[in-house]
């Protein structure tokens, strides 16, 4: 079974597993309705995304975050995060994702975490709030000192549609990422997950059918 982590697409085959996302919206009005008969039936991730905090609805944002987490579709918390170059101020984003992981604290369910430009502030937040779930970097396409940093505190990391450009930050990186800390995504990108994993097979140069296995290992061992 090939695990998506982390994906806007609903749209999957019968030999995949995706992980949704659901994005708090930020208005009175959404949030009364959220989430509608849209949703797909899936597995599913929910959070309050870093662009879409809500100063003057935080409080509703993540009450509507408590009520569905205990949700058993619900499989992680976020994506929630940090980011330097879009959204509403920074220290209101560091407030608003601490208490989506104490969330995350108290049903004892993953993150799925956004970073961009942030990762000080992350590993910071990490080292104060002490969490004991499980926290995943999504869409990695960073460099290998903030990888090797991120790896040394515990985080996973899941990598997306960039591992299939050869030239990337991304597929340099894999082979130094352990197994057991490794997650693959397609996130919004328009591209298949079996590509990816078959890339990474590739760049890797072990059995697509063992590393298949590997990240679903992966999966059961933090959402067990």
């Amino acid at each position: 079974m090939l695990i998506n982590i982390h994906t806007h697409n609903p749209e999957k085959q019968d030999n995949q597993q995706i992980i949704y996302n659901l994005i708090i919206p930020e208005t009175d009005e959404a949030l009364e309705t959220f989430p509608d008969e849209t949703i797909p039936k899936s597995w599913l991730s929910a959070g309050i995304h870093p662009w879409y905090i809500n100063e003057d609805n935080q409080k509703q944002q993540l009450e509507k975050l408590r009520q569905l987490a205990q949700y058993q579709d619900i499989k992680l918390i976020g994506e929630c995060g940090l980011d330097r170059l879009k959204g509403s101020p920074l220290a209101l984003q560091e407030e608003i994702f601490i208490k989506q992981i104490r969330v995350a604290e108290e049903i004892k369910k993953p993150l799925i975490i956004h970073c961009v430009k942030c990762f000080n502030e992350l590993i910071s937040i990490k080292k104060i709030v002490r969490p004991k779930v499980p926290m995943i970097l999504h869409g990695f396409n960073n460099n290998f000192h903030i990888a090797q940093a991120l790896l040394e505190r515990d985080f996973y990391i899941s990598l997306g549609a960039a591992i299939l450009n050869e030239n990337s930050n991304a597929a340099h990186l894999l082979p130094q990422i352990p197994l057991e800390k490794l997650f693959f995504e397609t996130d919004d990108k328009e591209v298949a997950i079996q590509d990816i994993y078959e890339k990474a097979s590739f760049i890797l140069k072990i059995p697509l059918d063992k590393l298949i296995d590997t990240i679903f290992a992966n999966y059961l061992e933090i959402c067990s």
